[in-house]
């Protein structure tokens, strides 16, 4: 259990000891009661990626974690130790950036240039239909001003 990412206190809830007794048993026959995997956080200071990108990688199925709970509001994820190298290995296939899928140069994880940056930060916290309304009004808007100018250039 203590593998797969449960605390000392599941583990004691399950087993019905306490969780002194749970942290004595696993020093006794493992010799300490740490598991070895790393926590969202060590994973992305390991790999060098802000942390929401590694969410984006896990929604997206990319990576897996071995351990996953919710406590409250809290959501908490335990990684293995190889994911890291996944992680690496499948940026150095799909190093494009995600809004002109050009190659990203060293040392550059998602956006290739600042204008791709402030481009993909535009619409971040807006949902699909308010982008594509905000889309369509700038279509809208063009298109007026180009019959504008084509009568006034009459």
């Amino acid at each position: 259990m203590r593998e797969s990412g449960a605390s000392l206190e599941q583990i004691a809830e399950t087993i019905g000891r306490t969780k002194e007794r749970v942290r004595q048993i696993l020093v006794k026959h493992t010799g300490s009661t740490k598991h070895n995997y790393l926590s969202t956080q060590q994973l992305y200071q390991m790999v060098g990626l802000p942390r929401n990108r590694i969410i984006e990688l896990y929604q997206d199925g990319i990576i897996e974690p071995k351990a996953e709970w919710t406590t409250g509001n809290h959501h908490y994820l335990l990684w293995s130790s190889d994911i890291a190298e996944k992680i690496n290995n499948y940026y150095n296939i799909h190093r494009l950036c995600k809004i002109c899928e050009q190659p990203l140069g060293k040392g550059r994880w998602v956006y290739c240039s600042d204008d791709c940056y402030r481009e993909g930060q535009k619409y971040k916290y807006k949902s699909d239909e308010a982008k594509q309304k905000h889309l369509r009004n700038i279509k809208e808007y063009l298109e007026r001003r180009k019959e504008l100018s084509f009568v006034s250039s009459m």
